[in-house]
């Protein structure tokens, strides 16, 4: 894992969902006529304060089913506005605990909720936490939109959740852009400094100080700084000091005191924001780039698994909430059969490991060799660490789907508690087939694009003279009666069929394949075309559908590796990008049309070398 990359995610990760949570629970402004808190009296107060008692301090087996029940209880009283917070709660509950699939769907839920009740006031309370979900998930271009949707949706009706999420923003683009950090930092500032709040006022003096010392700006950092200690030293009720120890390593630290600081950083006795990030900043300013790497290396090895383990976890809780009314039925009949599916199961996951551990080789060792010095290291690991990320996710999802259908099919297929026809059998055998062949396509798509990365451009002796029409026609014939029903699958051509184009029909044929088995996934009505046609300079393929198309925000990343734009169609995200690596090793291209509007259009150009 890339150093730069954990400290990144660690940062904000840790800062933001702490935050979140914490104010989030103390922000009670009433801008409704609706009960609040401090409108509960009685029974209501008493459970009131074991929901936060039990947010606080319980359990998730604790917490879940008294959430549920007294927001149940709420609804049923019509206290809407505590309603949808608690639900809002219990979505930060869900994220402290690293649940982050739930907290998704707790923020579907209650999003479906506000716009099925129209309570568009507290619309607001859904996207700032689709934001933080997003944020826990590493997303920052999603958390960024969800984040910036809620400030425009508060307007000015809560300012406490105003200023928490231009600190969340500021925390999740602090490494990235200091300067947009800054000016989240200084709006939430200007609010604090209005409401006279002097939580958030020390928490947007800590963080603006904090942001100044990792961009080594020692001439802004010092007003700043000397702002904060100013209201610290006020002993003001409220004031937050999560940013005190660390702040003072940053001023010994500018003041060139760095053994002190470094002293001072190795203290365990009291909590700070992440020391590991802060001690490779202070082996940047000695000039130590040996020291500073190592630091980054020590800190890989002490967390390389806390985000995996996140991720694992919250699959895991996926599959078993969609398998739980699957049969578990164990039977050692047919064991031939079995032992051939166990076989297949191991020989995956060693290739799923042997693939993983190869990119994870083949990316330390592009660290390694790059320049030595720190700053250029840490920019160099986010791209590569995001894209393990999404393998990560997108591989565990499309492998698991799949084997558990085989393991309830074989289940069914070999327990003696099934009396099954021999038409039920053939049905089974072919279900479990087709998944087996589900999974095999997906580990033949990963070497794919492992051997398309290392392509080079074809040699004229690896090329033949293709029939263009015949070569079209026998790769759409592959896809007759693939498609869904009501879409009609066609050919035509502007050339003669006797024209020929020198080329490698073997890599032309497997980038034209993933551009037509998208056009089919993506369809549900209309037709799908595949067209050739000539021009001055070179020959194209044209492959047209009347799907859902593609949206403009997706048109640029649509050919990179492991991006989906529909997480619910199959597929890993790797047909397009294995397409244009394939293509190049050609001399050709593939492109968007973006012209056309009724679905989606592909255009393969290719350099005519030979045409009659």
């Amino acid at each position: 894992m890339c150093p730069v990359q954990f400290m990144d995610q660690f940062i904000r990760h840790h800062i933001s969902l702490i935050l979140s949570v914490v104010l989030l629970l103390v922000s009670t402004e009433v801008f409704s006529a609706d009960v609040g808190p401090e409108d509960l009296m009685g029974e209501d107060r008493v459970e009131f304060d074991r929901f936060r008692q039990l947010f606080q301090n319980g359990t998730p087996d604790e917490f879940f089913p008294f959430a549920r029940d007294y927001e149940k209880h709420l609804r049923d009283k019509g206290y809407m506005m505590l309603y949808y917070k608690l639900l809002n709660n219990e979505g930060f509950f869900a994220l402290r605990h690293n649940m982050i699939f739930r907290a998704m769907e707790i923020a579907k839920r209650l999003d479906r909720e506000l716009r099925n009740d129209g309570a568009s006031q507290f619309y607001y309370l859904a996207s700032g936490l689709l934001g933080d979900v997003y944020s826990a998930s590493h997303d920052r271009i999603k958390a960024e939109k969800y984040f910036t949707q809620a400030l425009q949706e508060v307007g000015d009706n809560d300012p406490k959740f105003t200023m928490r999420t231009y600190h969340s923003l500021a925390e999740l683009f602090c490494l990235k852009d200091s300067r947009k950090a800054l000016e989240w930092l200084q709006q939430a500032q200007r609010i604090a400094t209005e409401k006279s709040d002097t939580e958030y006022l020390s928490l947007s003096l800590a963080i603006t100080s904090y942001v100044y010392f990792m961009e080594g700006n020692r001439t802004d950092f010092y007003p700043a700084f000397e702002e904060y200690q100013k209201l610290r030293s006020q002993n003001i009720p409220g004031f937050n000091h999560r940013y005190d120890k660390i702040l003072d390593v940053a001023k010994l630290a500018f003041d060139g005191h760095l053994q002190e600081a470094r002293r001072v950083l190795g203290d365990k006795r009291t909590t700070y924001v992440d020391s590991s990030f802060v001690s490779i900043c202070l082996y940047e300013m000695a000039h130590d780039i040996e020291g500073g790497f190592k630091a980054i290396k020590r800190y890989q090895l002490e967390n390389d698994s806390i985000y995996s383990m996140m991720q694992s976890a919250n699959f895991d809780q996926m599959v078993a909430e969609s398998a739980i009314s699957k049969s578990r039925e164990e039977a050692d009949q047919s064991k031939s059969l079995v032992d051939k599916l166990a076989m297949w199961i191991v020989v995956l996951i060693v290739v799923f490991l042997i693939v993983y551990f190869m990119g994870r080789r083949r990316l330390w060792l592009k660290i390694k060799s790059q320049n030595r010095e720190l700053k250029a290291a840490l920019a160099k690991a986010e791209e590569s660490d995001l894209m393990k990320t999404a393998f990560i996710r997108t591989m565990s999802h499309e492998i698991r789907t799949p084997l558990n259908a085989v393991s309830g099919f074989s289940q069914v297929l070999c327990s003696s508690l099934f009396q099954l026809s021999d038409e039920e059998k053939r049905n089974l055998q072919q279900r479990i087939s087709s998944n087996v062949g589900q999974i095999v396509t997906i580990v033949n798509e990963v070497l794919e694009l492992s051997k398309s990365e290392n392509a080079e451009r074809v040699a004229e002796a690896d090329k033949s003279n293709i029939n263009c029409n015949e070569f079209a026609r026998s790769v759409v014939n592959e896809f007759k009666g693939k498609q869904n029903t009501g879409v009609e699958i066609q050919f035509t051509s502007c050339v003669d069929d006797d024209y020929q184009l020198r080329t490698n029909a073997y890599r032309l044929k497997s980038a034209l394949s993933h551009l037509i088995d998208n056009a089919v996934k993506f369809t549900e009505a209309g037709r799908i075309e595949v067209r050739c046609e000539e021009t001055d300079n070179e020959f194209r393929f044209i492959v047209t559908d009347t799907g859902v198309g593609i949206k403009e925000e997706d048109r640029e990343r649509i050919f990179e590796t492991f991006h989906k734009a529909d997480d619910f169609k199959t597929g890993i995200g790797l047909g397009l990008p294995i397409s244009r690596r394939l293509l190049h090793s050609l001399g050709g291209e593939v492109t968007l049309d973006t012209t056309y509007n009724s679905g989606a259009r592909f255009v393969i150009t290719l350099p005519i070398s030979c045409g009659g």
